[in-house]
Order: C-alpha cells, then sequence, then structure tokens
C-alpha cells in the first residue's frame, strides 16, 4: 500500500492541479499512472471514480458561473456514446485506439499553433456532434473524454469560470450511466479502493493548489494553455504511454 500512495498521491496531485486550470487533464494522468497496476479497462474505470473527486468539488465552486443550457445536448451524446462503448469494446486493441486517439490529438494541437488565425470560433452542429460521441467514446475507453469537450466549451464560453463550470458539469453528469455500466461489467470492485483512496488525496492536494491560480490567467492565455496540453496528451499516448 505505501509504495503504491507514494507513487499515487503526486501523480494526482499534478494531474488534478493541471484540470482545475486547464478543465481537464486528471483523467490522463490517473489512466496512464493506474494502468501500472491494472489493465487499461480497470485503469480507466478506477480512474473515473477518481475524477469524480475533483470535478464534483469544481462544479460546487464554479455552480453559479454554471449555463446547464449549454450542457444538456453535450451530455447526452457524450453519455450515450460513453455507456455503449464500454458494453461493446471488451475485444478492442486498446493500445492501437490510443495510439489513433494520440495522433488525433497532437495534430489538432499543432493546427491551432502553426495555422489557426483566431481564437474561439464557434463550433458547427456537425463538428459539435462528432466531438461530443467522439469524446464520450474515449471516455469510455480510457476515462479520457475532456481534451476535445475542453475545446467546445472554451469556445462557447463568456469566461474562463464558466468555461470550467460546464466541462466539469459534463463530467459530473456522465459518470452516473458510465460507473452503473463498468460494475456492471465487472469493470469496478471493491478490491479497488486501495488504489481510489490514495488518489483521493493527491486529487484533493491538487484542487487546493488550482483555486489559487485559476484567477491568475485571461481567457486568450487559458486557450493557448488548453492547446498545449491538448498537444502533450496526443503526445503521449501517440508513444503508448
Amino acid at each position: 500500500m505505501l509504495p503504491q500512495a507514494l507513487l499515487l498521491i503526486p501523480a494526482m496531485a499534478g494531474g488534478s492541479l493541471i484540470q482545475g486550470v486547464c478543465g481537464f487533464g486528471l483523467g490522463i494522468v490517473a489512466t496512464m499512472v493506474l494502468s501500472l497496476y491494472l489493465p487499461v479497462n480497470q485503469a480507466a474505470a478506477v480512474s473515473s471514480l477518481v475524477c469524480l473527486g475533483l470535478t464534483l468539488p469544481m462544479v460546487l465552486r464554479y455552480r453559479r458561473h454554471l449555463r446547464f443550457r449549454k450542457v444538456l445536448i453535450p451530455l447526452l451524446v457524450y453519455s450515450l456514446a460513453a455507456t455503449l462503448i464500454i458494453r461493446v469494446s471488451a475485444g478492442w486493441d486498446s493500445a492501437l485506439l490510443k495510439r489513433l486517439f494520440g495522433a488525433f490529438l497532437l495534430g489538432l494541437s499543432l493546427y491551432y499553433f502553426l495555422l489557426s488565425r483566431r481564437v474561439g470560433g464557434k463550433w458547427g452542429p456537425l463538428l459539435s456532434f462528432a466531438a461530443f460521441a467522439f469524446s464520450g467514446a474515449c471516455s469510455g475507453l480510457f476515462a479520457v473524454g475532456g481534451p476535445l469537450m475542453a475545446l467546445f466549451f472554451l469556445s462557447n464560453a463568456d469566461s474562463k469560470e464558466e468555461f470550467l463550470g460546464n466541462t466539469q458539469l459534463l463530467f459530473v453528469l456522465s459518470t452516473v450511466p458510465s460507473f452503473f455500466a463498468r460494475v456492471s461489467s465487472g469493470l469496478l470492485m471493491l478490491s479497488h479502493l486501495r488504489y481510489i483512496l490514495p488518489s483521493l488525496v493527491g486529487v484533493a492536494v491538487g484542487f487546493l493548489l488550482a483555486g489559487t491560480l485559476v484567477h491568475r490567467i485571461d481567457k486568450a492565455r487559458l486557450t493557448r494553455l488548453v492547446y498545449a496540453v491538448v498537444g502533450l496528451s496526443g503526445l503521449l499516448y501517440l508513444l503508448g504511454m
């Protein structure tokens, strides 16, 4: 238990600090670290519960800035895709899917930094729907549905507080159907508590640190930071990490 705690606490603190500022990131770190101990599908299941320890407090922190109307349709598509993929993906090659997902995220980040001339453009209906479904599928497979959803909410938010609140609200509400799907599929068990408890300690530390940083960054700088984290996430997944 002690070696696990020593590894999980600082790792989860770093992941929750990133998510507390950028709107996502803990799921990536948590799944990567937990996969050292568990199969990827179980690591993703545990990661989803660990992330709830951060997303729920963030929803409460930004509750006055929530816009549920903006979250409803993304939530429905995202949750449906996540639930379906959990139930049908048992025999899929997760290593290949992770690399493809990583290549996509890296390309998205490079497009922004190298080609895009403007920030914050609205997404069209077709692109939005595809992003919701794709993110939900990635959430079901790896507990990593945040990057595209963060970009979507960032482009549709009137403030960084609204962006952070809406993004975390989506994650909190979508955890419910995913939780039951994972329990019924045997991916979440009581034996996983040995990984969940120390992870939550790290999450609490990162949450407190993030609260002191988020007010020091404006939306333009936040946008660049989000795309940078998207690119780093993509590179790590492309490398199979």
